[in-house]
């Protein structure tokens, strides 16, 4: 496979692993708390992922970190400790449904604010692009019953303020993926916000809280697939993929994450669903192709 297909295939992979693990999350929050999720989970991934680094051979050292502290430090805030407090206890306070519409408004966050602050030019094909991804999504997530997105309530407003943080991260987080190393970069933010976060752990949770046994199986399973691998492919991504591609790339993740759904749920898609997700994946097609025309040797400056 061509390296720059790496990138593409890391963005997709991504919102696969992510959009498996949030069934598991949801039901290790509604089994433990969410602090024990953010936490625990943290601990145990990041403990995982320096034993990777460690096996792929990713150097880490005092200097890289000392160097690259301004980037680890606003990734860490925005990513692993704001956008995650928000959407983990966002989770646990709104249907999933109403979640998997939310989430898709990160892409528009990641335009707008390297708009804002890189001055990077904004294409109108790729705001018809990313429209057209956001109708597919609304089509996908509400099938018939547009009215699901009604009155917002308080778990909903935490899962859009979730992804202005989580989007203020992607070019902090591209800059670190470059310089420490994928690997590295997700196990060091991780350990830290989840040692930040223990004193809230303990105050807030109480002890009966850790005795679920089914809760502390999806913690896992939840900490491999996201913690673990679907973050690893969202660093690596960003290597060599636009932050805004990456983002709007996510919206796979319904689509691939539902036959696991219907395997461990029983879920299905309606009709109407499926009209939406046959609009994520012609989309989302769209955006690799233009990635990789951008990519092609007489186009590299």
């Amino acid at each position: 496979m061509k390296a720059e297909y790496y990138g593409p295939l890391f963005a997709i992979l991504s919102p696969f692993f992510s959009s498996v693990a949030t069934i598991f999350k949801t039901g290790a929050v509604k089994e433990l708390s969410p602090f024990i999720v953010i936490v625990l989970g943290g601990i145990i991934g990041s403990i995982i992922l320096l034993f990777l680094s460690k096996l792929f051979r990713e150097k880490i050292t005092f200097q890289k970190l000392k160097t690259n502290r301004k980037d680890l430090l606003l990734v860490l805030i925005f990513r692993s400790l704001l956008g995650e407090l928000f959407l983990t206890i966002g989770l646990s306070q709104t249907q999933a449904v109403k979640a998997i519409f939310f989430t898709k408004i990160e892409p528009y966050f990641v335009l707008i604010l390297a708009w804002i602050f890189l001055k990077e030019k904004i294409q109108l094909k790729h705001l018809m692009l990313l429209f057209i991804h956001l109708i597919g999504a609304i089509i996908l997530s509400t099938g018939n019953n547009i009215n699901i997105v009604g009155k917002a309530q308080i778990g909903d407003l935490f899962i859009v303020i979730a992804m202005a943080f989580f989007a203020s991260s992607y070019n902090y987080g591209k800059r670190l993926s470059y310089n420490v190393g994928p690997i590295s970069s997700n196990a060091i933010s991780m350990i830290i916000a989840s040692v930040i976060l223990l004193p809230l752990l303990i105050v807030f949770t109480k002890p009966e809280t850790f005795g679920s046994l089914m809760g502390w199986k999806y913690l896992l399973a939840y900490v491999i697939l996201f913690n673990v691998i679907s973050l690893t492919f969202w660093y690596a991504s960003l290597k060599t993929v636009k932050g805004w591609i990456v983002s709007s790339l996510r919206y796979v993740g319904p689509i691939l994450g539902a036959p696991v759904a219907y395997f461990l749920l029983e879920e299905t898609l309606s009709p109407t669903q499926i009209f939406g997700a046959a609009i994520i994946i012609v989309t989302s097609f769209m955006i690799i192709r233009e990635h990789l025309r951008k990519t092609e040797p007489n186009s590299l400056s």
